[in-house]
């Protein structure tokens, strides 16, 4: 048997999506949470089920935005068939981050799990960080303990927590603002309020790479400000509700920015912003913003 770690083409897409179906153990329909087969989902279905690795045409898209950054996905190949994917982003941000590399997926067809094919995967992820300068490996891991055993044994440990937090829309007077595009990316500022995975994956949720009814069509903002870089989504299942972003400046504080998002939901017509905050940062916040939890995000890191 012969294996060898590569680069990913949008010629991948078949490969790459039967291992993410590997690891699906039921296909439910997004609206009423019910079993259904795979046939019977539109793309938005397929998608709502995991992304665009679950349809092979909005894989081959997804496959093409990454080429354009320049870090196409790594796939292990066995004897010509794909059995594992690794995707990275580079991110060059202001200190205390820096140079990084963040690993946004790692998935491993179900027939090949735990023979060190994640492994190295990752590894292949260490090479090409310090081929970059990057200081550092970033993931956010799944919270299963399989999963978080695997992480660790692999040099990575918890390093940024994050609450995510909902406020009500208020009308309030807005900073003046300039509308951004997706060539904007604010490489001067940290991605500060909604750190899910990375800064530069975030931005591309903001400008996706397929057009999609239930997805790409939903609202989105963008604008520069005197206090940063702020973003407005629409969340897919609650046209009520937005998912909120901000690039600041290190070290910003958070409250005037919060108050501004409050304040672009009110006037977009949402009833709730959900923000992603450093968790040290909530206890000040959360009374004066009256905010209500909804989840927690732990990223991990592997210094290089």
């Amino acid at each position: 048997m012969s294996l060898r770690l590569r680069a990913a083409t949008p010629v991948d897409a078949p490969g790459i999506t039967a291992i993410h179906h590997s690891q699906q153990p039921v296909w439910r329909d997004p609206r009423t949470r019910q079993p259904v087969r795979y046939e019977a989902l539109d793309r938005f279905g397929r998608w709502a089920n995991g992304g665009p690795w679950m349809d092979e045409g909005l894989c081959a898209a997804h496959l093409q935005r990454l080429e354009e950054h320049g870090l196409p996905a790594i796939v292990a190949e066995l004897d010509g068939t794909l059995i594992g994917e690794a995707e990275y982003y580079l991110e060059r941000e202001p200190e205390p981050l820096g140079v990084s590399l963040h690993l946004s997926i790692l998935y491993v067809h179900a027939d090949w799990q735990g023979r060190g094919v994640g492994r190295l995967l990752i590894e292949a992820g260490v090479a090409l960080a310090r081929e970059l300068g990057a200081a550092a490996l970033t993931t956010q891991p799944e919270e299963a303990p399989r999963v978080q055993t695997f992480y660790a044994r692999n040099g990575f440990s918890p390093w940024y927590h994050a609450l995510e937090m909902q406020m009500a829309a208020r009308p309030a007077p807005l900073p003046e603002r300039v509308p951004l595009t997706r060539a904007d990316l604010p490489r001067d500022l940290l991605l500060t309020i909604g750190r899910y995975q990375c800064g530069t994956q975030a931005w591309d949720t903001l400008w996706p790479a397929f057009t999609l009814e239930g997805w790409s069509t939903l609202r989105c903002g963008v604008w520069r400000t005197e206090l940063g870089v702020l973003a407005l989504r629409e969340q897919a299942f609650d046209p009520a509700q937005a998912d909120g972003y901000a690039w600041l400046p290190p070290a910003a504080p958070l409250l005037p920015v919060l108050q501004a998002l409050q304040a672009l939901g009110a006037e977009w017509g949402f009833q709730a912003v959900d923000v992603l905050l450093p968790a040290a940062q909530v206890p000040a916040l959360r009374f004066a913003l009256r905010l209500d939890y909804q989840n927690q995000i732990v990223l991990w890191r592997r210094q290089l």
